[in-house]
Order: C-alpha cells, then sequence, then structure tokens
C-alpha cells in the first residue's frame, strides 16, 4: 500500500530548480556520509576545485580542522557548532561530535525546537543521520513543536534515513503541510527528498529513475 501510495505522489509531485535548495544540499552531504568511501573521494575533490578557486581558504579550513580536532567535551562540541563551522568542515565537527554520541544526540534532538542557527542545523542533522541510534520517533514527536520552519525542512531529510517505511504517509501530509503553508519557500522539499530516499531503502529498482 505505502509503495503505491510513493509512486503517486512522484507522479504529482517534483522539484524543479537550477539552483539546489537548502534541502537538496542535506540530501546530497547526508549521501556522501552514507557511503564514507565514496564520499570522501568526491570530497577530496570538490574540495581541491575549491581551494584552487578561493585563495587563503586552505588555510583557513585546515585551522579550523585543528581547533575541531582539540575539542574535549560535548559542550565544547555544541558551542563550536553554534559559533558556525565552515561547511567544508561539517563532516570533520559531525564526527568528532559522535565521539559523544550517548550524551549529544538527545541534546541535539532537544535543541532543534528552538534553535534558528542555519549552521548549527546543519551540522546537527549530520550528526544525528550518522548516528547509530534510533531517532526518527524522538525527531518526530518534537516535529510540531520546531519554531523554525528550516529546521523542520532539515529534520524531515535526516527521516529519510531513518524512519521506517510506516511513516511514509506521514511524510507525505508534511509535504503538503509545508507546500501550502510556505509556497515561496523550499521547505516542503525536505519531505520529498526524504521520500526519495525511502523509496531507495525499501523500494530499490534497477534502473529507476527520478527527477529531483
Amino acid at each position: 500500500m505505502n509503495k503505491k501510495l510513493l509512486e503517486g505522489f512522484f507522479k504529482e509531485n517534483t522539484v524543479e530548480s537550477d539552483i539546489p535548495t537548502a534541502p537538496a544540499l542535506a540530501h546530497f552531504y547526508l549521501a556522501l556520509e552514507s557511503d564514507p568511501e565514496a564520499g570522501e573521494e568526491i570530497r577530496a575533490v570538490m574540495d581541491e576545485a575549491i581551494f584552487d578557486e578561493q585563495a587563503g581558504r586552505q588555510a583557513e579550513v585546515l585551522a579550523e580542522r585543528r581547533e575541531i580536532e582539540a575539542l574535549a567535551t560535548c559542550e565544547q562540541v555544541i558551542r563550536f557548532m553554534r559559533r558556525g563551522t565552515d561547511p567544508m568542515n561539517q563532516h570533520i565537527l559531525a564526527n568528532k561530535a559522535l565521539v559523544f554520541e550517548d550524551e549529544i544526540v538527545p541534546e541535539l534532538v532537544r535543541m532543534l525546537k528552538t534553535s534558528m542557527n542555519d549552521g548549527f542545523i546543519e551540522t546537527a542533522i549530520r550528526i544525528l543521520a550518522k548516528s547509530n541510534k534510533d531517532i526518527a520517533d524522538d525527531l518526530i514527536e518534537i516535529f510540531h513543536d520546531m519554531r523554525y520552519p528550516y529546521a523542520q525542512a532539515m529534520a524531515l531529510v535526516v527521516l529519510g534515513y531513518k524512519a521506517g517505511e510506516t511513516r511514509i504517509p506521514w511524510l507525505i501530509e508534511q509535504y503538503k503541510k509545508l507546500k501550502r503553508l510556505y509556497p515561496d519557500e523550499s521547505h516542503c522539499e525536505g519531505a520529498y527528498y526524504a521520500l526519495c530516499e525511502m523509496d531507495s531503502r525499501f523500494y530499490p529498482a534497477a534502473g529507476k529513475v527520478r527527477k529531483k
């Protein structure tokens, strides 16, 4: 039943944008995290291209990485997340955070209810997606308490990697709701990309092509 529901959803809905939206980028980066070997290769190519184009950026990024490596507590990691991290270092910070996984994961879920810090949210979802903890029900439980629709959109992307098949109708409902509430924003795409990921997880098919 959910498979047919999902097929119908994709027949009726798509995303069309020449510039990647925030949910699209989040989905891309979480996909890199889900395949570490391929992700490292792609990141290396991207890093080289960025460093070639932006003189001085490499030194700044590497200096920040040394700061991240020196973080010694969960509290220090969270403070670093809140101050802002170069996007090229978000995966490094996520890996450091997972050293304190038992402590930091429930705290990040709690903080997503009130945070309006885009950089913090972006790093938090990387940590939650990569965590071995089952946080799907926790995210769904607090979803409607989140004050910031950007946080909702990012949380939905994570749920594409974490939620069970029975949550497909709920995700479709959130897509429709966010599209109705924010017609000029891309927040609903968080649910769209979550559903793309769930389609791949639960209904893999050779040669399946979907426009994203």
